[in-house]
């Protein structure tokens, strides 16, 4: 997966230290399709090219860019919808994750519920080898669990934002690896 200038820059002064990075997740919820309502959701997946699992669209925070604003570069440059934020539906930290090259790191996630503007979904980079619409009854088996939840998140529609438990991390609480960011 292709890692932003910002971060080689970095990773050229601090090695393979661990870094605290911020991220978004973007799960992009249809609740209506050619004018009709659906009998369940739908949430936009991704399958990674990296290692071939299902996930919401996520990506790291450019330097300076608004939560908001990148989520919406995300869905755009992972599938080629226009999407809007509609709330906040969470925030969590989750990691460490550790590389193959060894470089360490820990996420902060904003997540956000989304719905399309326009668009049809397409693999639209190199990150990606499939895309669709998932009804939230039928989720791909293999689906992460941290997945599970930020959808959960998001299809509790108008709740407040959530949060892990205070004083653990999603990823201790879960005993599931970190999703990775790109």
């Amino acid at each position: 997966m292709p890692t932003p200038d910002f971060i080689r820059d970095l990773r050229r002064h601090v090695g393979t230290a661990e870094l605290w990075i911020p991220a978004v997740r973007a799960v992009v919820v249809r609740r209506r399709a050619d004018g009709r309502v659906l009998p369940s959701p739908e949430v936009l997946l991704v399958r990674r090219s990296d290692d071939g699992a299902w996930t919401v669209t996520a990506g790291i925070l450019e330097p300076g860019e608004d939560p908001a604003d990148g989520a919406i570069r995300e869905v755009q440059e992972e599938t080629a919808l226009t999407a809007c934020p509609v709330r906040v539906a969470g925030v969590f930290a989750h990691g460490p994750v550790e590389y193959t090259n060894g470089d360490r790191c820990r996420y902060l996630d904003t997540v956000f519920e989304m719905e399309t503007l326009d668009g049809e979904p397409r693999v639209n980079d190199d990150e990606s080898i499939d895309v669709g619409w998932f009804p939230v009854t039928a989720l791909p088996e293999s689906l992460a669990e941290d997945q599970r939840m930020v959808i959960g998140w998001a299809l509790d529609a108008g709740a407040p934002a959530q949060f892990t438990e205070p004083g653990t991390s999603h990823t201790e609480a879960a005993g599931e690896p970190a999703a990775q960011h790109d």
